[in-house]
């Protein structure tokens, strides 16, 4: 799995303001102190070090949320805050935003447990993670790739189009993520053998981030796969 930009990971680990009366979401330092040392254990090729590290840290968040009857989430936007007090059943009433800390505990799990190659552990993390915050793309994202080493390909592909459409609720990183959402789902089409599609798909990325070289590769590749079809 790709290592994850500087400034993604500073903004992963930053803990989000308080946006509505009554929400929790203040941020544990001793949390965020823990998952950020989980992280850079992952960043140093140590994933099972990490692992040990946050898993403890995912259990309190388990332990200390297991009796709230509220829709739990943990957003990372403004635009994450108002669909998640807006559209959840019995509105703002039924819904805890809790702190980010631990849905980047939660993602810091999942990316250790795929660099482990444990995919199915790894799989369950992130859907998991997603409860939380179903409108993130990265998270969405990372789901979907792991689909895709699973092979999973029309499983990974929806996976993708969800993320592509949770962009919108990043907007920061609306245009990066709906490129990486159109990329892995060219993947999967490639590997489906609908090799139109799959080039459509990286045109979507291409749209957004002019001469993307990742995208141009890929379209190189379909090209040379054509070739031997003729």
């Amino acid at each position: 799995m790709t290592k994850i930009a500087g400034l993604l990971v500073a903004a992963m680990l930053a803990a989000v303001p308080m946006t509505a009366a009554g929400q929790h979401k203040e941020p544990d330092s001793a949390a965020e102190a823990t998952v950020s040392e989980a992280l850079s254990a992952v960043e140093a090729g140590n994933p099972a070090r990490a692992l040990a590290m946050v898993e403890p840290v995912v259990a309190s968040f388990e332990k200390e949320f297991s009796g709230e009857k509220r829709r739990i989430f943990c957003s990372q936007t403004a635009e994450q805050d108002g669909y998640y007090l807006t559209t959840a059943d019995g509105g703002a009433d039924n819904v805890r935003l809790v702190t980010v800390t631990w849905c980047n505990a939660l993602y810091v799990k999942a990316f250790a447990l795929v660099d482990l190659d444990r995919l199915d552990d790894a799989q369950s993390a992130f859907e998991r993670l997603v409860t939380f915050a179903p409108k993130h793309s990265r998270y969405l994202n990372e789901l979907a790739y792991v689909l895709l080493k699973k092979k999973e390909w029309q499983r990974s592909i929806d996976t993708y189009s969800s993320a592509e459409a949770a962009a919108t609720f990043t907007p920061k990183r609306r245009d990066y993520e709906r490129c990486v959402s159109f990329r892995g789902i060219g993947y999967d089409l490639v590997e489906l053998g609908r090799l139109d599609d799959a080039e459509a798909a990286y045109r979507k990325c291409l749209a957004i981030i002019p001469d993307e070289p990742k995208s141009l590769g890929e379209i190189e590749y379909i090209k040379e796969q054509r070739k031997k079809t003729t």
